[in-house]
């Protein structure tokens, strides 16, 4: 264009003021060019749709295709009737589908057609606009049949931007991920715009205003990427909110229990030992081997009961405990087979005889007790065998030999196998239950005192009063299901027997004579049914419905009712009591609280706080967040409070003082005064802002225009938070 062509643009922020800006100019081509507008809009999302359309019936035509020759080669190989059956409706069903996704293709085309046929329509009318001047908003030589033209060419600009950004964002994602994706997604959509209004615009142009609007897309796709992160964060850490209280609750809970079940245990102790002290000494021997072998505390407390009741002394019960255990270890045993041979030697212990009953257990389990019993005695396992069976060997003297054996050969094997990973599991499991029983144990200290208030309460005045309470709930309960269930009872004998006491009935006279006229019909259906015949199918039909209108018509005459309606006014009353009472307290306003904190993200407080530190030797600058990690410089705090952004194309302005930031060769820093010049046009570039007006004085300020406009925006969001 010319350099001394002056055009002032004058930019709002809604599209309405814009129509009224072309308004002002020429009502006629305002009206043109709003409906050519509308009109190329439909046909786009018509065609979309249509097209949509065709691909899903022939999508599924092609499914149906596949289920109808499976159908058929199952028929011709059966012959049954059903395999035929299925066969033809799905051959009907194929043929409605392929028909639907032709029609949907037909109508395509003539959606094509049209569109075609619009555009023709917009030649026409740019011809017959002749090159008459338009005064107001644009002073260019623009003809109405011009600008119409250009309106037409930016709805095409628009559809085709739509199917681009969404190619872009789909073989992006596919390619290199979504948050890449989302941005060449935006940029494609931007661009696609802003050559839609630069094909309006005079002096812009296509490709000037899809460079603009790609700058513009590139800041909606970065900002749309910052969303996505930020949500991200706010899943992640209330994700660890959650888990770690959830792990709280489930450590206090299993604590509790565990806490209970030794103090069972110690009880139980104190019983079989006569003695608190010496229970509580020997439970704690118990969890210092617990905490040093294999076994968990639980497992080993079961054997020294079962120990116990068959006299095995005190003191000899971690120590016959250590033995079977390493003999166990060496063996491989579960915690139950080591149970079983500590239960067989303690029985041989406390009857102090040893038979095949009590030694066989032994020897499958892996133990060479005869063996072992024929060394120790110089004779043959036959004559173990013999003395055995004569009762000639005690169970004292069989089971010193056994655990004897048992030190000999497998000592310290307990130490081996909890060095192991299931040894290891096993030990830091039973660590972990200590841990749990100890804070259970508080818990369950500190809530005896509560408990036993409960107890005294309930157990007094205050129980009575709640057991008068209960019992008058539970009449009126019965009361209500009992009315309810006498209108259904009602409601069916009227209809089905025609019995009722008018005098009696829990129904208002009004539903008595509905259900009286069902009666009626009930009776000549019946009556219809009984004589048989064609039409004796749709009589019982029509009893079966019949029934079904008596029982809504029983529902809704007890929902109807007096007392009905008196529970549903006493529900309110309660809610709106309930409302008046919690309305001042802060617990009514927690959950939002709750909600709104969640809702936070990497830009509240000082989630993201840098710490600059500068080399004195080579002068760089490094930076790091409140946890030491290293961070990108161009993540800055804007303001302190609306939070990170990521400056892909640099800074505009300097977000706050000393403000650190990493220089390129070749690169140049305005000074304040010297940006605020070139804001106002000083400088190189001849761009005067006035308000929202830019006044355009050479070619080269529509470059300036575009960076403008992209700075301003770019200023508005970050001053915005967004």
């Amino acid at each position: 264009m010319a350099n001394n062509v002056s055009i002032v643009m004058t930019l709002q922020t809604d599209i309405d003021a814009k129509l009224k800006t072309i308004a002002s100019t020429s009502q006629g081509c305002s009206k043109a060019m709003e409906e050519l507008s509308r009109k190329g809009q439909q046909l786009g999302d018509r065609y979309r749709d249509l097209t949509r359309r065709s691909a899903e019936a022939s999508s599924k035509a092609l499914e149906v295709k596949r289920a109808m020759d499976e159908a058929a080669k199952a028929f011709k190989k059966s012959g049954d009737e059903a395999d035929r059956l299925t066969f033809e409706r799905l051959r009907e069903e194929y043929n409605d589908l392929t028909v639907s996704a032709k029609g949907y293709a037909d109508e395509a085309k003539n959606t094509v057609k049209e569109i075609r046929a619009l555009s023709d329509e917009v030649r026409k009318m740019d011809g017959a606009g002749g090159g008459q001047n338009v005064s107001g908003g644009f002073s260019a030589g623009v003809s109405d049949g011009n600008i119409i033209q250009k309106v037409g060419t930016a709805g095409l600009f628009k559809m085709a931007g739509d199917s681009l950004s969404q190619f872009a964002g789909a073989a992006l994602e596919s390619a290199v991920g979504k948050p890449m994706a989302d941005l060449a997604s935006g940029m494609a959509a931007g661009a696609a715009s802003g050559a839609a209004i630069g094909s309006i615009v005079p002096g812009i142009g296509t490709a000037l205003g899809a460079a603009a609007g790609a700058g513009i897309g590139a800041i909606n796709g970065a900002t749309q990427i910052f969303t996505e992160r930020d949500d991200s964060f706010k899943d992640y850490y209330r994700g660890l909110y959650e888990d770690t209280n959830a792990a709280t609750e489930e450590r206090l809970s299993s604590g509790s229990a565990l806490a209970a079940g030794r103090e069972t245990t110690k009880l139980s102790f104190n019983t079989l030992l006569g003695d608190d002290k010496k229970a509580g000494a020997f439970l704690e021997q118990v969890q210092d081997t617990a905490n040093t072998t294999p076994f968990l505390y639980d497992d080993l407390v079961g054997i020294s009961k079962t120990m116990l009741s068959f006299g095995t002394a005190v003191d000899d019960i971690i120590p016959t405990l250590t033995k079977v255990g390493d003999a166990g270890a060496a063996l491989g045993l579960s915690t139950g087979d080591i149970g079983t041979v500590a239960t067989y030697l303690g029985r041989m212990q406390s009857s102090d005889k040893a038979t095949l009953e009590y030694l066989n257990p032994l020897n499958e389990r892996g133990f060479s007790v005869f063996q072992w019993l024929a060394d120790d005695q110089g004779v043959s396992v036959g004559d173990v065998y013999s003395q055995i069976s004569k009762g000639e060997l005690s169970g004292s003297y069989v089971s010193d030999v056994i655990l004897a054996q048992f030190e000999k050969l497998y000592a310290g094997m307990m130490d081996v196998q909890s060095k192991s990973t299931e040894g290891l599991d096993s030990t830091l499991q039973g660590l972990k239950e200590n841990v749990n029983a100890a804070g259970g144990d508080a818990y369950n200290e500190a809530r005896k005192v509560s408990k036993e208030a409960d107890i005294a309460a309930y157990g007094g005045a205050l129980g009575d009063k709640l057991a008068e309470l209960s019992a008058i709930g539970g009449q009126v309960q019965a009361y209500g299901e009992n009315l309810k269930e006498q209108f259904q009872r009602e409601a069916l004998e009227a209809v089905l027997t025609g019995t009722m006491d008018k005098e009696t009935t829990v129904f208002a006279p009004e539903d008595a004579e509905k259900l009286e006229a069902l009666r009626a019909q009930f009776a000549e259906a019946n009556e219809a049914y009984r004589k048989g015949g064609e039409d004796s199918l749709e009589a019982g039909q029509k009893m079966v419905d019949l029934r079904e209108e008596a029982e809504a018509l029983a529902t809704a005459a007890y929902e109807s009712s007096e007392w009905a309606q008196k529970q549903v006014d006493m529900e309110l009353q309660q809610i709106d009591a309930t409302r008046e009472l919690t309305a001042a307290m802060v617990s009514a306003t927690d959950a939002w609280r709750m909600n709104n904190a969640f809702s936070k993200g990497g830009a509240a407080g000082n989630a993201f706080t840098v710490t600059t530190t500068v080399d004195e030797q080579t002068g760089l600058a490094s930076y790091t967040d409140k946890y030491g990690q290293a961070v990108d410089p161009m993540l800055v705090d804007i303001g302190g409070s609306s939070g990170w952004k990521r400056h892909a194309y640099g800074l505009d302005y300097v977000p706050y003082d000393e403000f650190p930031a990493l220089l390129h060769q070749g690169e140049r820093v305005l000074t304040a005064a010297e940006a605020r010049g070139m804001d106002r046009g000083g400088g190189s570039v001849n761009v005067t802002v006035s308000g929202n007006e830019f006044h355009v004085r050479e070619d080269s300020d529509v470059d300036a225009i575009a960076e403008t406009l992209a700075r301003k925006l770019r200023e508005a969001m970050l001053r915005g938070g967004g």
